[in-house]
Parts: structure tokens; C-alpha cells; sequence
């Protein structure tokens, strides 16, 4: 019976384990690319520098943010991804496309947290309700 709760408990954190390494696996790959991939759905452009005054104005601007600038009435946004060597262009209307975008993208990123939360709990505590003289709530 020892053996049995001891076994049972081993399986449990297991599967947390696992559980929880394939969330943190999830998120870090969706993070690397969601920023650009929602530049480029909102309609951004992706230009490379080619002139000496556009690599000027490349080099002097900070990576992976997103910047807003406006000149003789005219907004830009420009996001600077160094490693691919290309700045991502756009108007008013894109970024307000984008906002959109990365807002959807955050609610369902948490929802997904939130269901890998439960399910590590579930997990975690399954079988463990018996001990406690409560009955399993997975019955």
C-alpha cells in the first residue's frame, strides 16, 4: 500500500514535470517570432537597408523595439530585427492593426497558460484528494 502512494506520487510529479517543460519548450518558441510575424500580418514591410543615408538612420536606431516617429504630418513605425539585418515599416493604420493583433495574441498566450496551469495541478494533486479523506475530483 506503502509502496503503491509512493509509486503513485512519483507518477504525478512526473507528469507535472513533463507537462510544464513542454509549456516552458511552447512559449519560448512563440515568443522569438511573434513580434515579427505580427509586424508582417499587420501589414508592416520589411525593408533592407541599401543606401548609405538608410544604413545611417539603421544603425542609429535600437533593436527589437518598435519605435514611432512623425515628420511634416506623416507617422512611421519602424522595428529593427539585427539579426536579419531589416528594419519593418508602417503606417498609423498597420500599427493600429497591429496593436489588435498582439492584444488576440497575449489573451490566447494566457488563456494557454492558464489551461497548462490546471493541468499541471490536476496532475500534481491527482489521487491525493483520497488521502484527505475527500473523494478524487476526477472520479
Amino acid at each position: 500500500m506503502k509502496a503503491q502512494r509512493v509509486s503513485n506520487l512519483f507518477l504525478g510529479s512526473l507528469c507535472a514535470t513533463i507537462c510544464a517543460l513542454l509549456a516552458l519548450v511552447g512559449c519560448a518558441t512563440m515568443e522569438s517570432a511573434t513580434e515579427e510575424s505580427l509586424l508582417q500580418s499587420a501589414g508592416f514591410q520589411s525593408r533592407t537597408p541599401t543606401t548609405a543615408k538608410q544604413q545611417a538612420a539603421y544603425a542609429a536606431l535600437p533593436a527589437y523595439q518598435l519605435h514611432k516617429g512623425t515628420r511634416e504630418g506623416r507617422t512611421i513605425y519602424a522595428y529593427k530585427d539585427e539579426k536579419k539585418g531589416v528594419v519593418y515599416l508602417g503606417n498609423k493604420a498597420q500599427y493600429a492593426q497591429f496593436q489588435q493583433l498582439a492584444k488576440k495574441a497575449q489573451l490566447k498566450e494566457e488563456k494557454q497558460v492558464a489551461r497548462d496551469m490546471d493541468n499541471d495541478l490536476v496532475y500534481r494533486w491527482y489521487g491525493s484528494w483520497k488521502d484527505f479523506g475527500a473523494a478524487s475530483p476526477v472520479d
